[in-house]
């Protein structure tokens, strides 16, 4: 099955070559990174309010699997090897956000898969649904990371709560922007 998602279309349709790959890649990574610089600590949480999560989402929707968890992984890659990618820097390695990391990894995963599947391209709801799929995926891991340093009784004031409100921002700006993306001819 082809891709429905934006990017994979472009590509395929433009007989895309290594060069076209390595910039969607970069562009993806690029987008990742300037997200992750919007960051809003918060004083009874080690975890901070960023621009990630719309970027997994964007980048899910608009890129598809493969292309989504290949940005991911490599940001997630340039970043633990000390690039100032992330929103806490030096927060990787079995820090307090390492869950919320690698669920942004399986979260591109899944919201990739679903936007192949036509969930983009298919109306503003479904792309939401995607994207909150994408945002269960990285609350789940994120929380089970984050047990590892916080009582069982804070991890949900310290690790979901706070970001709810903030999630239903972003996942609507992400359906948003899918959907007009979408519409534009490739």
């Amino acid at each position: 099955m082809r891709s429905q998602a934006l990017i994979p279309k472009i590509l395929s349709e433009k007989n895309s070559t290594w060069f076209f790959e390595v910039a969607a890649l970069a562009a993806g990574v690029g987008l990742m990174t300037a997200l992750a610089q919007i960051a809003l600590p918060l004083p009874w949480t080690p975890v901070p309010i960023t621009g990630q999560t719309l970027g997994v989402a964007l980048v899910g929707l608009s890129w598809g699997r493969n292309r989504a968890f290949a940005i991911l992984s490599t940001y997630l890659l340039l970043g633990a090897l000390g690039l100032p990618f992330f929103a806490l820097k030096g927060g990787f390695l079995l820090g307090p956000t390492f869950g919320y990391l690698v669920g942004m990894l399986l979260a591109s995963f899944a919201v990739g898969w679903l936007a192949d599947r036509g969930w983009a391209a298919r109306g503003f709801w479904f792309a939401l649904g995607a994207a909150y799929v994408g945002s269960a995926i990285t609350f789940a891991c994120g929380l089970w990371g984050l047990s590892f340093f916080l009582p069982a009784d804070k991890l949900l004031v310290a690790g979901l709560l706070p970001f709810l409100p903030g999630d239903l921002i972003k996942n609507t700006i992400a359906a948003l922007i899918s959907r007009r993306l979408a519409r534009l001819p490739a």
